[in-house]
């Protein structure tokens, strides 16, 4: 089912027609796994399990790998992301700048068994 184009860092975007643009397949739940990852913990008054806070976290003590424990945790609770294979994760601290990190996930479509990367500078 489609859904309304929202980039993170962007506003709604508009078609040719001058409609709301829409998206569906990989870029919706690409944008739907970025929405869930950057909401603040507790951001959503109605759904307080809800969100990652990952912007929250960057540059903080936590480790390369408790981000990757968190990035896991939230692509399992995903419905599009298949459970089996597991997804693959690679995060790393960007040497030159401490409060950048970088995330290279792969899953697998939970409908179409497809596999799908992105990756994520924060």
């Amino acid at each position: 089912m489609a859904d309304l184009a929202l980039e993170w860092h962007d506003d709604f975007q508009v078609d040719s027609t001058g409609d709301l643009l829409v998206v569906d397949g990989d870029d919706e739940v690409r944008q739907r796994l970025e929405r869930r990852l950057f909401t603040a913990v507790q951001g959503y008054v109605w759904h307080k399990d809800y969100g990652a806070g990952l912007p929250q976290k960057v540059g903080s003590v936590l480790s390369v790998a408790a981000i990757r424990s968190i990035v896991a945790s939230q692509l399992a609770l995903e419905a599009s992301v298949a459970p089996n294979p597991p997804a693959q994760l690679t995060v790393s601290a960007n040497p030159n700048n401490a409060a950048q990190v970088n995330i290279a996930i792969q899953y697998w479509d939970a409908a179409t068994g497809v596999s799908v990367s992105f990756s994520i500078t924060t």
